[in-house]
């Protein structure tokens, strides 16, 4: 046999049944000596990562306390907070102490509210209101500040910080704290929220217990010996409180033993913080009151336009206040309620006297009213410019006023003792007494029309006229923000909108039925009776009752706007087509109960379709006359017609016409109520369509 052959033979031979037995428990040590290894090896690693975390969690709450400790003011034998459900230890109003026997030691901090976070340098004290001075006080500073409980405490095997706020800490300060007070997380997903939960406790250790957490108090940042009296479990909270006083420094310690992956893994770590006012510790703190808040002191003064403002000092104790306010003696209406204010105004229109009760608030309860009136005036006096001055002698002196309806209306005669400047500005009107467009009015002077225009910014300017005297009687307009809306005309014969800032020819309709119209027109046709403009009569009529003569002013000189019972505005006498303003108001029809004039001294009505001389008196005081008349005595003095008392003004009133053949005339309302002629009155006939004031007697 070959050598070859017998190497074939052995190399296709496997193990026998002896190897086996030999080679199979050497793998299975070997597989399991590898277990172990890996097993060891996975422990350790499980055993390194728990203690890691342990101990980042330790330096983690450390680091946390020494911060706050740093900003305290006090430490704390129990909460100086009355504690509100469900912020106590217990989930309730259980109270905290820095000792305890069962659940071990908890630190309590006092602390400043900021108004942000305290770390940020832009961050403030928040002062308290009324301690004893008002938070706009430049003295504000010397307030008592507002303050929060921070509390540490192990509950469940967890060590938590919650902050303790008052409960009326959103009102009791000059702005709402950054701090809110924290409840136990399970509280905060609750289905019934709680309304002093608004924000969750801060888990910083798990899988501790109370004997692992614990806190020593020392004198000074130096002192090396604690003070056992601020931790004797057998000392009284006060006992404690008065040792703590002294106390500025604090170690906390945390000694954990957990079992990792069936090991044991102890940490340890500390930390000696010290508060950097060593002097704070006397700050109080803001406790809940005991009683309700005595009544506030209210004044009542005025605010242009039309408004009474109720104002009172902060009453101490209080968080809130609510007003109530009645108008015209009726009932009383809530105004704010539950606010932190000071003031509150209230609108309302000329002659009607406010009052307003205003209570003070706390947790306790309400304090009894304190109340103030006041009225608004029935007129403002006008505050003149360049040497204007009010004319007396019996005539109404210059003002203005805003009636219920939303109307201006202004008054008096006025004069200058040099000649005016086209331009130059006479007065001013506030904010809500102004029109929103350039307006151009006719006045009356001495035997003829002048012209004054009111601008967006309030200012009344002198246009023509004589510095003899000018009447400012019978001016009335809408102001801008009425809430009347204005429909623009569609003119006609060549007329179109003089622009430039002068009003856009229009018409709208109060609510009592008086219709304004608006604008200044020009370049339109020159012929008489003319129409530049049609009002609607149909469905609402915007058309007087009958045809009426209404003075303005065109290209600076006397001119007349007719406007007849179907809805027409026509053109009247000189026809000047540079512009024409067309600021007029009168009655539609059916929209006021008219009573008949009893004309004396030979007048008598015109007739046909001319306005019948009537007198009426809308719900908002002012009175309108309208008639053509004619046949009477023109001498200046003459009386045409008697107003019955509630229908006069309170001294007499320089009144505008338009009279044969489409002059300027001129008629005074007396106060005893005597319509009586004056300037250019005639007897073919005279316009009394443009009489129009606030009765005042």
């Amino acid at each position: 046999m070959s050598i070859s052959k017998l190497v074939s033979k052995k190399i296709q031979k496997g193990f026998t049944i002896v190897e086996l037995l030999i080679i199979a428990p050497i793998v299975i040590l070997v597989i399991g000596a590898f277990i172990s290894v890996i097993v060891n090896m996975t422990g350790e690693v499980l055993m390194a990562r728990g203690a890691n975390a342990m101990a980042y969690n330790i330096q983690d709450a450390l680091n946390r306390i020494e911060a706050d400790v740093k900003l305290s003011t006090t430490f704390l034998s129990t909460n100086n907070i009355a504690l509100t459900s469900p912020q106590g230890y217990d989930d309730g109003t259980a109270a905290f102490h820095n000792v305890s026997t069962t659940n071990g030691d908890q630190l309590i901090l006092n602390t400043l509210a900021t108004t942000g976070n305290p770390l940020s340098t832009t961050s403030g004290v928040v002062y308290l209101t009324n301690q004893p001075y008002a938070c706009n006080s430049t003295q504000v500073g010397q307030n008592k500040p507002l303050t929060a409980n921070i509390i540490y405490f192990v509950k469940n095997n967890t060590l938590w910080r919650r902050v303790i706020m008052p409960s009326n800490y959103k009102t009791a300060g000059c702005s709402v704290p950054w701090q809110q007070p924290g409840c136990n997380p399970a509280i905060i997903t609750s289905p019934t929220p709680q309304t002093m939960c608004q924000a969750q406790d801060e888990k910083l250790i798990e899988n501790i217990n109370p004997s692992d957490f614990d806190i020593q108090y020392f004198t000074s940042a130096n002192t090396t010996t604690a003070d056992s009296a601020s931790t004797n479990v057998s000392n009284t909270d006060a006992q404690r409180s008065a040792s703590l006083q002294a106390d500025t420094t604090v170690i906390a310690s945390f000694n954990m033993t957990n079992t990792i992956a069936g090991r044991t893994v102890n940490q340890a770590g500390s930390i000696r913080a010290t508060k950097l006012d060593v002097n704070a510790s006397t700050i109080a703190v803001v406790t809940p009151p005991v009683s309700a808040p005595i009544a506030p002191s209210v004044t009542a003064s005025l605010s242009i336009p039309d408004k009474i403002v109720f104002s009172w000092g902060r009453v101490a104790t209080a968080d809130t206040y609510t007003i109530n306010y009645s108008i015209a003696g009726g009932a009383y209406a809530p105004g704010a309620t539950n606010q932190n204010i000071t003031s509150y105004s209230v609108s309302a229109t000329r002659g009607q006297n406010v009052c307003a009760m205003v209570y003070a608030n706390n947790s306790v309860g309400s304090s009894p009213a304190g109340s103030a009136c006041a009225t608004i005036p029935n007129w403002y006096a006008l505050t003149y410019q360049n040497a204007w001055t009010d004319y007396t002698g019996g005539y109404a002196t210059g003002a203005y006023t805003k009636t219920n309806t939303g109307v201006v209306v202004l008054k008096g005669l006025i004069a200058k003792g040099s000649t005016p400047t086209s331009g130059e500005v006479i007065a001013n009107l506030p904010v809500g007494y102004r029109p929103a467009e350039n307006y151009m009015f006719l006045i009356g002077t001495n035997a003829a029309g002048a012209r004054l225009d009111i601008y967006p910014n309030g200012n009344i300017t002198y246009a023509t006229g004589s510095q003899a005297f000018m009447s400012l009687d019978g001016i009335s307009f809408l102001p801008a923000g009425s809430p009347y809306t204005w429909t623009p005309f569609t003119l006609q014969n060549g007329w179109v909108n003089y622009g430039s800032g002068w009003a856009t020819a229009g018409y709208t309709m109060d609510s009592v039925g008086r219709v304004f119209t608006k604008g200044l027109i020009a370049s339109g046709g020159t012929a008489n009776t003319s129409v530049f403009a049609s009002l609607p009569t149909t469905p609402t009529s915007y058309a007087p009752p009958e045809y009426l003569h209404l003075p303005t002013t065109s290209n600076n000189s006397f001119d007349a706007t007719g406007i007849n019972g179907s809805g027409g505005l026509e053109t009247k006498g000189i026809n000047l087509n540079t512009y024409r303003s067309v600021q007029h108001s009168f009655y539609a029809t059916g929209k006021a109960t008219w009573s008949n004039l009893t004309l004396q001294n030979g007048w008598v009505a015109y007739g046909g379709i001319y306005a019948v001389p009537q007198y009426t008196k809308g719900s908002d005081g002012i009175v309108r006359v309208k008639g053509l008349i004619q046949s009477g005595t023109t001498t200046s003095g003459t009386i045409i017609a008697n107003l019955p008392s509630g229908y006069r003004p309170a001294l007499t009133s320089l009144q505008n016409g338009v009279c044969n053949p489409i002059v300027y005339c001129r008629f005074d309302v007396q106060a005893n109520g005597n319509i009586v002629a004056r300037d250019n009155v005639n007897a073919g006939w005279s316009s009394l369509d443009d009489i129009t004031f606030i009765a005042e007697q």
